[in-house]
């Protein structure tokens, strides 16, 4: 008996003593997945289409204006810093802008089609996530023919084009824009028979584009 109440003091003791070591561990705080920020650095190319609202001058104080759709292919390089997005952008295409208006000094009716034009641009944004707003300016170029009285003459006419747009990241490799730009061109001399006219055009031009990146 006295064995039998020794033996159990010690395992009350040893009992105790493991209870006091004992270590409770608590569940796992559970991990929070934040969502990866889009970047949009990169390269990319797409296309768009557009309106084009054209005012033509002439020499001796005349004008004329004229409309009509445009579209083109794009492409271009970005860069980010942050939610700070800049880089490279080219674009070429077709207008078939048609305007019309008088010649006072032939005093006849001068026509005037568009044709290929292009830029080179800087771009400069600002990030939100998959929402850049951005503005963009450079060189220009277009091609451009005047009509009078069954004579005709086409110029390259240069100058310059600045606007301004909204992109959004519709996947990873997918982007869409809306756009506009103002565009100014030098004026050049154009020979319509015994008739030397000189003219030069600006442009408002209204965008949406598709674009994937790579």
């Amino acid at each position: 008996m006295r064995i039998l109440s020794v033996l159990g003091a010690l395992a009350a003791s040893t009992a105790s003593a493991l209870g006091a070591d004992a270590v409770f561990e608590q569940d796992a705080a559970p991990s929070v997945s934040l969502p990866a920020l889009y970047t949009w650095t990169g390269p990319y190319a797409g296309g768009f289409v557009g309106y084009n609202f054209s005012n033509f001058d002439q020499s001796g104080g005349a004008d004329f204006d004229g409309e009509g759709f445009v579209g083109g292919v794009y492409a271009g390089y970005n860069l980010q810093t942050d939610q700070l997005v800049y880089g490279l952008e080219a674009d070429i295409g077709g207008s078939d802008v048609d305007a019309g208006g008088f010649n006072n000094a032939a005093g006849l009716p001068v026509g005037s089609d568009g044709n290929a034009f292009g830029s080179l641009r800087a771009r400069l944004g600002w990030a939100y996530d998959s929402i850049l707003l951005f503005a963009t300016g450079g060189l220009a170029v277009s091609g451009n023919e005047l009509s009078l009285a069954g004579a005709d003459d086409q110029n390259t006419h240069f100058g310059y084009t600045v606007g301004a747009g909204v992109e959004a990241a519709v996947t990873d490799n997918l982007s869409s824009r809306l756009e506009y730009r103002y565009s100014d061109f030098e004026s050049k001399d154009y020979n319509l028979g015994n008739v030397t006219i000189s003219s030069g055009f600006d442009e408002h031009s209204i965008r949406a584009g598709l674009a994937l990146k790579f």
